[in-house]
């Protein structure tokens, strides 16, 4: 009988984490350039995010899988149409009702969810140092009945999800009676690293999609009209990343970087990093190896595109400083990870698979190609 071994987590997300903590917290120390802070973040979440998300998934036996929400071609060709609508939404309640009103609606909303992306983000760490803290401890069921709706809700809690939610009730007090900058951006990357993690782009096809029209999006929002940054400084609320530009001045300065400038590229990063394992596993399995971990992944594709996203957020920061004017930040970040991707696959003669690529098909044929039912198992349990 085999025993489990319990994978650690890559060594790059550990060194993430301290650096994100350390360009944060050493502004209150010495200044730190807004260019450090906002490639150090924004690479850093995207990096967790993607390997949380690929750490996760495999985990998932086929059942659970296919019970996990993926954007389809349709619902990438409409998020563009659905975002303006709620931007310009925010712009017309922001221009003609109570502003303060309204912030404290999304504070309170926005703040829960932070609250939950960190319980999220705290429980996960948790049980890798306390794995039996993985265990539920508390079920319970219960059947909601309105006039309009009528809903079963089954509630199971871990022990790593009861003490992560007691460490995440101070800050979450804290942010939002301060509404500091600081639990801002705690709350901001537990949000980007959960988004990266849980919304799955099925193909690379869904990818380029989402990408450009997010791309078209964002240059009319911005350059277009004055709604994206009129709704971006009003709404006071967890939904970016806050970087101090004189945090010891009298009267402090900061620079933003909206959340979806993270999440949205990051979700195409992640996609390419699923892509590298699965073909990973196939290589491996085709020469008869039959364990595999992270350090045995090539992650060619995903290294590219995150070369791709830094060049993009190095372009973003320098048409700030040329121009003096705030800039969508997918102008650049959409070719830098779309285009990476293509050179990559032109590089590597792999055009075809990449687009090709379907997550079913490629697990089908891995399971081909294993000689038996505990194998497969045992490949799970190793990544």
């Amino acid at each position: 009988m085999t025993e489990k071994v319990e994978k650690k987590d890559p060594a790059i997300i550990t060194y993430c984490y301290l650096a994100t903590t350390a360009v944060n917290l050493l502004n209150f120390l010495i200044p730190i350039p807004v260019a450090v802070q906002l490639f150090v973040n924004s690479i850093t979440c995207i990096y967790i995010g993607s390997y949380r998300g690929a750490i996760l998934h495999h985990k998932l036996d086929k059942e659970e899988k296919s019970k996990l929400e993926k954007m389809s071609s349709k619902d990438a060709y409409l998020f563009p149409v659905y975002g303006s609508a709620v931007l310009f939404g925010l712009y017309i309640v922001y221009k003609n009702f109570d502003k303060d009103l309204l912030n404290k609606i999304l504070s309170v909303h926005f703040t829960f969810f932070g609250f939950l992306s960190l319980l999220s983000l705290v429980a996960y760490h948790l049980e890798k140092l306390y794995p039996q803290w993985s265990q539920v401890v508390f079920e319970k069921s219960f059947n909601l009945n309105l006039p309009l709706v009528s809903k079963k809700f089954d509630i199971s809690l871990k022990k790593s999800e009861i003490v992560a939610g007691i460490i995440a009730i101070p800050p979450t007090v804290a942010y939002f009676a301060t509404k500091h900058w600081l639990l801002n951006n705690l709350f901001g990357i537990a949000f980007s690293i959960g988004g990266i993690e849980s919304l799955i782009l099925p193909n690379f096809k869904v990818g380029f999609i989402l990408l450009w029209g997010l791309f078209f999006y964002d240059i009319f929002w911005v350059y277009g009209t004055d709604v994206m940054l009129t709704v971006a400084k009003s709404v006071d609320a967890p939904i970016k990343l806050i970087h101090p530009i004189n945090l010891h001045e009298l009267e402090p300065k900061f620079s933003m970087l909206g959340l979806g400038d993270i999440v949205i590229p990051g979700v195409f990063v992640a996609l390419c990093l699923k892509y590298d394992v699965h073909t990973t596993i196939l290589n491996k399995f085709k020469n008869n190896i039959k364990a595999l971990d992270f350090t045995a992944i090539k992650t060619t594709y995903f290294n590219w595109c995150m070369v791709g996203y830094a060049l993009g957020i190095i372009a973003t920061f320098n048409a700030m400083i040329i121009f003096n004017h705030a800039q969508p930040a997918l102008l650049f970040l959409v070719p830098g990870c779309s285009f990476s991707v293509l050179l990559c696959g032109l590089y590597k003669k792999d055009l075809k698979g990449l687009f090709e690529y379907s997550e079913e098909e490629i697990k089908d044929e891995v399971k081909a190609e294993l000689p038996d039912e505990p194998s497969s198992k045992q490949i799970k349990k190793d990544i």
